[in-house]
């Protein structure tokens, strides 16, 4: 799903209005609104309302290192149910993935996507000159090894056949075009 949240940033440089963005995005509505919602909450978009419609725009300010932390203490609080989880299933299935394994692995994409996002994010300000280049490396590096920790223990645990082949069906190309 991480393509949707890239499209949404992509066609919010300036103000659009809900429809118009979606008509851009595409895709499924519930999924799409789900998203846009995600977004605003994660800060990345900014939220007007004009009569009974809202309007979005991309926020391209820099987070602070506060507001980083923020970001990394919500991921470890979600990275610590996503653990707990792995080590309380004997088993995510044999040959197909059993409901609470694809449970498990769809909370993880969720996860990947979101900090891929902020990957992706911070590479863009830094080229905006918004945070420097310094700052992106560390907390990508950083937000990697967050990635690392989780993928190492569903993988040292679990067939690494089913959790590939369903993060090779799941797993989007992240592009973010200004």
């Amino acid at each position: 799903m991480t393509g949707k949240y890239d499209k949404i940033l992509e066609f919010t440089p300036t103000w659009i209005s809900t429809n118009a963005l979606f008509l851009k995005v595409g895709g499924n509505k519930a999924e799409f609104l789900r998203k846009l919602k995600e977004a605003e909450s994660d800060g990345y978009i900014e939220v007007k309302q004009e009569g009974n419609k809202k309007f979005y725009k991309r926020n391209d300010n820099g987070d602070s290192e506060l507001g980083f932390q923020s970001i990394i203490t919500m991921m470890e609080w979600n990275q610590n149910v996503e653990l707990d989880k792995i080590k309380e299933l004997t088993t995510i299935g044999h040959k197909t993935l059993t409901d609470e394994g694809k449970e498990l692995l769809d909370h993880v994409q969720d996860q990947v996507d979101r900090a891929y996002m902020v990957i992706v994010r911070m590479n863009y300000q830094s080229k905006l000159k918004v945070i420097n280049q310094r700052t992106a490396n560390e907390r990508t590096e950083r937000l990697q090894q967050h990635i690392d920790k989780t993928m190492k223990a569903l993988t040292s645990k679990f067939n690494n056949d089913l959790i590939r082949e369903y993060f090779q069906n799941h797993v989007k190309n992240l592009e973010f075009k200004i």
